[in-house]
């Protein structure tokens, strides 16, 4: 089973999911470094990404997650339902929304400098964002938590997934 830690960018999922792969003794994905090229220099350029640059980066991430010995702890946008649908196609997965208020995001972004991903596409970002559905396995967190309360709340979650109770 993976560990997919979900949501815009800026909201902490990179951090977050490198922590939780360490408490769980799983191996970190970034989602970032599957992406091509050009859709790096797209969103550099302050373009949203579209379906057709997103369907084959979902599907080389859930190859790679597919591929790991260790349970894979992936930082992945995973911003709408159908681009969940490609990384579970890979491998069964659960999800972890950061939820973050979109001011505290764009102070984030803004704070990070040299990353690819321009202020600009912020609100793109909540544009996209589909929410979890009843029926997929996941919870939403407070994503301006300490790390240590998303990380009890992140490791008791997948704790009960894993042993089939939720």
């Amino acid at each position: 089973m993976a560990v997919v830690v979900m949501g815009v960018s800026g909201c902490g999922k990179t951090t977050f999911a490198r922590k939780l792969a360490d408490a769980i003794g799983g191996s970190f994905i970034d989602a970032d470094d599957y992406h091509s090229a050009s859709s790096i220099e797209k969103m550099r350029a302050g373009r949203a990404l579209d379906d057709r640059d997103r369907k084959p980066w979902l599907r080389a991430v859930a190859v790679a997650a597919a591929e790991c010995v260790e349970t894979p702890v992936i930082a992945c946008s995973a911003l709408k339902r159908s681009y969940r649908d490609i990384l579970r196609a890979g491998i069964p997965s659960v999800f972890l929304h950061l939820d973050v208020p979109m001011d505290v995001v764009r102070s984030r972004v803004r704070e990070r400098g040299d990353h690819f991903f321009s202020e600009k596409l912020v609100a793109s970002q909540f544009e996209t964002l589909e929410p979890l559905e009843p029926d997929e396995h996941g919870v939403v967190l407070d994503g301006t938590l300490s790390l240590t309360e998303l990380l009890d709340a992140a490791c008791s979650y997948v704790a009960g997934r894993s042993d089939g109770r939720g």
